[in-house]
């Protein structure tokens, strides 16, 4: 087997890999009820990490080189700056959009239960969740933006790749709903988009870190609680 089509199978066991463990957790969570926060799991963060470690040693191995993958640090602040102004405006517009589609079908259109295991209840828990989604946002940009559409151009268009990616991407987030399923994938769109853009890993890393976080904060400011406080 050829290097691209064995970098491509690895990237494709490893995106099989999560999808699989990810739609084994949203059916566990249906009937069990975690006595802790799911995202301060040790055993599940060092497997996030180990796997964001894979992810970056097939790249830097077997990839198409860092640039093609986005993974240059050059200009680095300004890219940052990008993704923190992306990440508030695509949070603003993802809030409105939700807000609007509760009030036309009703609050069963996304649920809430993933949201409510992850919810921090004391301070020390608000700074784990923190650091928490950071490798958890990079497992997701280096496995759908990074190594897909940086890496595999020889194979198809990242322009027409970045749709069945995103599809994939938001089916995923099943757990939580049409609207869960929906946002995450117009999201993943955008985090396609400005990976694409940029021709940088770094703004959509920075834009999906800062959604997740804000959408953590937001849930608590109004009013949801954690599954431990019930």
């Amino acid at each position: 087997m050829t290097g691209p089509w064995f970098f491509a199978a690895g990237v494709g066991l490893l995106m099989a890999l999560v999808a699989v463990v990810t739609y084994r957790s949203g059916l566990l969570l249906r009937r069990w009820t975690p006595s802790f926060n799911l995202l301060l799991s040790p055993a599940d963060n060092a497997v996030r990490l180990a796997l964001v470690g894979l992810c970056v040693l097939w790249g830097w191995r077997l990839g198409p080189g860092p640039a093609a993958l986005g993974w240059e640090t050059a200009d680095l602040g300004s890219r940052l700056a990008w993704g923190l102004l992306a990440g508030l405006i695509l949070t603003a517009l993802l809030t409105w959009a939700g807000r609007i589609v509760e009030r036309r079908w009703g609050p069963e259109v996304y649920s809430t239960r993933l949201m409510q295991c992850i919810l921090p209840i004391n301070d020390r828990e608000r700074i784990g969740v923190a650091l928490a989604l950071l490798p958890a946002a990079a497992l997701e940009e280096l496995l759908f933006r990074s190594l897909p559409l940086g890496g595999l151009m020889w194979l198809a268009s990242p322009w027409l790749l970045l749709w069945p990616l995103s599809l994939l991407f938001g089916l995923l987030h099943w757990p939580q709903g049409a609207w869960g399923v929906a946002g995450t994938t117009l999201a993943a769109v955008a985090f396609s988009l400005l990976f694409l853009a940029t021709d940088s890993i770094w703004p959509p890393l920075v834009a999906h870190y800062v959604l997740n976080v804000l959408q953590v904060v937001i849930a608590q400011r109004l009013g949801l609680k954690s599954q431990r406080l019930h």
